[in-house]
């Protein structure tokens, strides 16, 4: 499946690929008569001459989408054999094993038993929330309610531990609370940037406004920062196209109310700008000796504030359209919300976009094969990998999107068909674009691990006849599902557990031998990586250790609560959870050091802490200490920690969540 270098073609050789990719593109019109297509869209001159209907055939698969198409026809298999597994495994199951049905009274009984024994022998009573069956839930501030740390932290004397009657009572609701205590107001309105009104003259009133402070350097500086970091990520806009066709108009027209290119325009420029400072600006403080990972501007004033405020100020004019724009900017202003650590006002824009690409694809006549439907599909998938995080996160509810992706193909990424450039520049674009294909193909299996295994754990504790978690053939089933995913990567993407800290196999003329990509500190000087490589590696593939930690999580469950039941395969899965969430590289330089850039960094967050909890159970006499000796090293259990700590200590200036996390966390690990 891997890439291959080929060797330099010849002068003729390369006509002739340039007349097929234009053969590709040409009309079913001009196909038919054998004549040459001028490729314009909705309709090419020959059929606006013959008025005709004008219409253009999907192209061919190249080798470089067929990969991707094999990476998730390879999973639809998988998911189909596991669907067979499971049913197998409830007809099998006599004993009450299953954990996808059913009640397990013999060891929830159990269950009651020990967790009485804990009351007695600590001196306090556990809510009846908790003395109940306990039930799995896949938020990881969930963890929290594990009865085991509930109890640990009811005795550590921790301050802030009084507050876990009213997460047990509320749940997410009273989280999300804190968020909103943290941040009470809006991005503050009062700074824009010098304008000018534009045609007033010749129009007696005009709308068209001119900003000369943004000069066409500027633009073109904050549009290649925007296209060289966050539209990486998720390739919403075509970089040439945004500037022949929106920019040059801007520049020349003015940005008039009820244009949707104007705000659009805006807000790329807002987040080049978010982009440019968030990598080389002045930390926004120093806590301990060590610079804040945010960057540029204030908590208050981001970089890109005014910028940001110029198109807000005209989004109302633009918010209600049913248009692939109006879907990117909401995606825009999400990203730019997210950056500044505004994370419930990214969520409402995120469930914003989400339900105008709804009404796009539900009712709008679309060709997929065109360069719309192609920028529909890239925005549609975008809605789809944020909307998840934060429901698999934050419990937060869904809009409904997830149950259009079998009518909505994978984005062909056209432009790079189109353009003939070869050599490396083709494989640079292709291996981001890959990128943002495999974090579709992953975000597909991990939520097949959170329905299959957690999801439907709801009706029955998390406590098989043993403890009512997933039996091992289900887990190692999924495990090969993992693994078989980051096998059939394309080769610049392939990694190996031991080298997960590496550069990607992509440009090795580019790197020193032997520098780790990922660090636990890279130096006082920022690091910008071409492309955001850093960010955009490190997010694939912490993503895969996150989906693994889930997957072999309820083990640590078992040896928490149910330590005579644990066998040998049991202690091994337990441990390849502890070791799957150790050394993360998004917690790492140099992403930690420009978290404005990361995406949805809420998750991560969260993730940390709930991970953290389990690591101080580790330091605690038991079961979980001895799967942890000669299985995980000592040196990865500290300097895990230290860095998750580190990351919530920096968040919690922007998070509200995350600042009541550290009151728990601080008691925990600080001069213990």
């Amino acid at each position: 499946m891997a890439l291959r270098d080929t060797p330099e073609p010849s002068e003729s050789a390369s006509h002739r690929r340039e007349r097929a990719a234009i053969a590709a593109q040409a009309c079913q019109t001009c196909r038919n008569r054998k004549s040459k297509c001028d490729e314009q869209r909705p309709k090419c001159g020959l059929c606006r001459r013959l008025n005709v209907e004008c219409s253009y055939r999907e192209p061919m698969p190249t080798k470089k989408d067929k990969t991707m198409v094999h990476i998730l026809d390879t999973l639809t298999r998988l998911e189909n054999k596991f669907d067979n597994m499971s049913i197998s495994n409830a007809a099998n199951s006599s004993s009450g094993s299953d954990f996808v049905s059913g009640m397990h009274h013999s060891s929830s009984q159990s269950s009651g038993k020990r967790i009485h024994e804990r009351e007695t022998s600590s001196g306090h009573d556990l809510p009846t929330e908790i003395r109940q069956s306990y039930q799995h839930l896949t938020a990881p501030h969930k963890v929290i309610l594990w009865p085991s740390i509930y109890l640990h932290l009811i005795n550590s004397g921790i301050h802030a531990a009084a507050d876990l009657q009213h997460i047990l009572q509320e749940g997410t609701q009273w989280l999300i609370k804190q968020e909103m205590i943290k941040h009470p107001d809006p991005l503050p309105s009062d700074s824009g940037l010098p304008s000018y009104r534009m045609g007033a003259a010749e129009d007696g009133y005009s709308t068209r406004t001119a900003f000369p402070t943004l000069t066409i350097q500027l633009v073109h500086e904050y549009t290649d920062a925007y296209f060289n970091t966050f539209n990486v990520l998720y390739p919403m806009l075509n970089h040439d196209a945004f500037l022949n066709d929106t920019v040059a108009r801007l520049m020349r027209d003015g940005y008039a109310d009820g244009d949707a290119g104007a705000v659009l325009a805006l807000m790329v420029f807002a987040l080049g700008q978010c982009a440019k400072e968030g990598v080389f600006g002045k930390p926004i403080s120093i806590i301990e000796g060590v610079p804040s990972g945010y960057r540029g501007g204030t908590v208050e004033r981001p970089p890109g504030i005014e910028i940001f405020n110029e198109a807000r100020r005209r989004l109302g004019f633009v918010m209600t359209l049913c248009s692939l724009e109006n879907v990117q900017i909401l995606l825009l202003q999400a990203t730019y919300l997210e950056a500044t650590g505004r994370h419930l006002d990214f969520w409402r824009s995120t469930v914003a976009a989400s339900m105008a690409c709804q009404v796009l694809v539900r009712c709008k006549p679309l060709d997929w094969a065109t360069q719309e439907g192609d920028m529909i599909k890239r925005a549609y998938w975008a809605c789809i990998l944020s909307e998840d995080l934060y429901h698999l996160d934050l419990d937060l509810p869904q809009t409904g999107i997830h149950t259009l992706e079998d009518e909505v193909p994978l984005p062909y990424f056209q432009e790079s068909q189109d353009q003939s450039t070869g050599g490396r520049g083709l494989d640079e674009r292709s291996y981001f674009q890959y990128h943002f294909l495999a974090m579709i193909a992953l975000r597909r299996l991990i939520t097949r691990i959170h329905s299959t295994i957690h999801e439907s754990s709801t009706t029955s504790p998390e406590c098989s006849d043993d403890y009512g978690g997933p039996p091992v053939p289900v887990i190692t089933e999924m495990a090969r599902q993992l693994d078989s995913w980051r096998s059939l990567l394309p080769r610049q993407l392939q990694w190996n557990d031991s080298d997960m800290l590496d550069f990607p196999p992509l440009n090795p003329q580019n790197r020193r031998p032997n520098e780790p990509l990922f660090s636990p500190d890279q130096g006082p000087v920022p690091i910008g990586h071409v492309h955001n490589l850093d960010i955009v590696t490190a997010q694939l593939r912490t993503r895969f250790y996150y989906a693994r930690f889930m997957m072999f999580r309820p083990f640590v469950y078992k040896a928490l609560h149910f330590p005579e039941l644990m066998t040998a395969e049991d202690a091994n899965c337990c441990a390849l959870a502890i070791q799957s969430a150790c050394l993360w590289p998004l917690s790492m330089a140099p992403p930690k050091n420009k978290k404005r850039l990361v995406p949805h960094h809420f998750t991560w967050t969260q993730n940390f802490m709930g991970i953290l909890l389990i690591l101080r159970m580790t330091r605690e006499e038991g079961v979980l200490k001895e799967i942890c000796v000669g299985r995980v090293p000592d040196g990865d259990l500290e300097m895990t920690a230290s860095l998750m700590m580190e990351w919530i200590r920096d968040v919690r200036q922007v998070d509200g969540i995350a600042e009541w996390s550290w009151g728990i966390l601080e008691g925990l690990f600080v001069g213990s």
